[in-house]
């Protein structure tokens, strides 16, 4: 019973064993990789074993689509139109909006005249930040190229 088990187990094994197929993978001259069940003539290899080699699914990968390019907005497609048709127009605005955006970020306290009440009143934080990012805007369309 033993020795039957044993000569078994000893076919199972080699089956196994019998089923793996030895790959050759090499690289010519022009360091193009090659792979083959043959020993190539006059080069070194590296063997690979069949069993080794992890499977990949089959099929193909359906292609992702892009993100379509987003719709220039109404300030973008002005900006354009005044930097092809006046360019110097469009170095002013660009100029005056990097000093405008300086004076905005280095002082905290601002004071101007309300055009209804013709008082003096302190700029809010609020509005100081709306206006940097105004400035940046500007910026942004007039003085990148």
């Amino acid at each position: 019973m033993f020795t039957k088990s044993l000569v078994l187990i000893l076919i199972l094994a080699s089956i196994g064993s019998a089923s793996a197929t030895v790959i050759y993978k090499w690289v010519d001259k022009d360091g193009v990789t090659h792979y083959s069940q043959q020993v190539p003539e006059n080069t070194s290899t590296d063997k690979i074993y069949s069993e080794d080699i992890e499977q990949q699914p089959i099929g193909f990968t359906a292609p992702k689509a892009r993100p379509a390019a987003p719709e220039p907005s109404k300030e973008e497609k002005n900006a354009a139109r005044i930097k092809e048709h006046n360019k110097e127009q469009a170095a002013d605005i660009c100029e005056n909006a990097q000093h405008n955006l300086k004076v905005l970020t280095t002082h905290s306290r601002f004071r101007s005249k309300d055009e209804t009440t013709g008082e003096v009143v302190a700029m809010k934080e609020e509005d100081r930040q709306a206006k940097i990012k105004v400035q940046e805007e500007r910026i942004k369309l007039f003085c990148k190229k």
